[in-house]
Parts: structure tokens; sequence; C-alpha cells
């Protein structure tokens, strides 16, 4: 379907330095966008993380941007939004694929460490939508793609920094897509499953136990997750917004 095809599309990628971030600006990519990949850390590694990914985009044929930044810096935010329009041309999808993962018990949880939970989260997503709105409906269309846990849906113990801040993440993207659809911008969510690689599955244990409570037996990988991006960044997703499509290998259809 020629809806599905994002030729002549510029996306910007928000978190490549993550196995899902990375996976999703390639597709975007294979599916004929330029992409700008932007790791949301200033740290050196993160840096190269945006450098490999941009590679990967150059070797499919298409054109990329490799940048780090703070996502809490409303200025490099900006930024990174404003390099993109200047260099690839304009801005058509933004994917928000950055994460902070935490877990610990409540009464073991500062105020401060909630705070930067929150905001590592849900504020950085927030700073990034309002960027690339700007641009967006200015010209009267766009797409946004939130990427979430499924702690955005359900409650865990031990985890309640985050799961209120994912769960920011999910109420604001239904705010925005109601604030934003008689404009052209649609924004929906990309829920996932517990994925290779990211987060605190990287503990072999906790990855034991989380194979053993899905359906599959085993964590996604972070392409089975790519296809559902492209649909959602595409035209063939016209007349979707604030929904979460959910690629979770069954997880939530457990009681």
């Amino acid at each position: 379907m020629k809806e599905l095809s994002l030729s002549e599309k510029v996306a910007l990628v928000l978190g490549v330095e993550h196995p899902t971030g990375r996976a999703i600006a390639v597709a975007l990519a294979e599916a004929g966008a330029d992409v700008a990949c932007v790791a949301t850390s200033p740290r050196r590694e993160a840096e190269v993380a945006a450098n490999s990914c941009a590679n990967e985009v150059w070797a499919v044929g298409r054109r990329a941007l490799a940048l780090a930044i703070d996502p809490l810096d409303e200025g490099q935010v900006e930024g990174a939004v404003d390099r993109t329009v200047r260099e690839l041309g304009r801005l058509d999808i933004l994917v928000n694929a950055h994460d902070v993962p935490y877990a610990a018990p409540v009464e073991e949880t500062t105020t401060e460490r909630f705070r930067r939970v929150l905001e590592g989260n849900l504020t950085a997503v927030y700073l990034a939508c309002r960027a690339a709105a700007r641009v967006m409906l200015a010209q009267g269309k766009g797409r946004i793609v939130n990427v979430l846990p499924l702690l955005a849906e359900r409650g865990l113990a031990n985890a309640s920094a985050y799961c209120a801040a994912k769960g920011g993440v999910l109420n604001l993207t239904r705010a925005l897509a109601l604030e934003w659809a008689r404009r052209g911008v649609a924004i929906n969510a990309l829920g996932c499953g517990w994925v290779e690689g990211e987060g605190l599955v990287q503990d072999p244990e906790t990855k034991a136990q989380l194979e053993r409570y899905l359906p599959y037996r085993r964590l996604a990988r972070p392409d089975e997750l790519a296809g559902a991006a492209v649909y959602l960044a595409s035209d063939a997703a016209d007349f979707v917004t604030g929904q979460v499509i959910w690629v979770e290998g069954g997880a939530l259809s457990h009681v």
C-alpha cells in the first residue's frame, strides 16, 4: 500500500541509544523516511549510539542526522527540531522512545528521585511533543508516536514512580490527540511488552521471571515493534489518534 510508504517524509526519533528506538529509526528509513537519530543523553556513549544509528539509516539509502541532547533542556530539544528542519528539510514524524527505568519500594524512593523519574519519563516527552508541534501545526500535518511500556497501563509493586510517569505519558497522548486532531496532527502510543536489552530486563533473573509469565515464553525483539511504528507514522493511520497499539506478546491478556 502506498499509504504505508514514508517516502519524502522526515522523522525525528528520540532515544536511539535504546534498542527499541534504534530499531524504529531504521524501520522508518527502510519505509522511505530520512531520519534524525537523537540520543537522549549528552554522554559519549550516547553520541556514539546516535552516530551508529545514523550510519544504519545511510546504509539503507536515506539521509540521516545524528545528535545527542539532554531531553530536559528546552533549548536543546528545540534545537534538535530546528536542526532537523534545517538539514533534512522538514519534520513529519516524531517518535519518543526515550526511557528512564527505575524500580524501588516507595519508602526507599526519595522525593528528589521521584521527581527525576517523572521528569525523565514524562516531562521529556512533553517538551519533545511541544517542540515538534510548533512545526507540525504550522504545516497542518504531523505524526507523533510515544513508545510506552506495559507499566503505563498496569501497576507493579516497587515501581510506583515509573508507573506514574509512564501512565502520565499515556494520558498526555490522549489529551494532545484531542487538542490537535482538527489541526492535522495525530498522536498515538506504541505500547511495548518487555523487550530484549531494554531497562531492567537486562538482569538475567528478572528476564527469566518475565519469560515464564509471557504466553510466548520469550521477550520481544526490538525489530518486532517496528511494523506498528511505521503504520502509526504513515498516511495509513490518517484517522487514528489518541490510541495505543500494543505489541506485548499477550501479557495484558493475563488476569
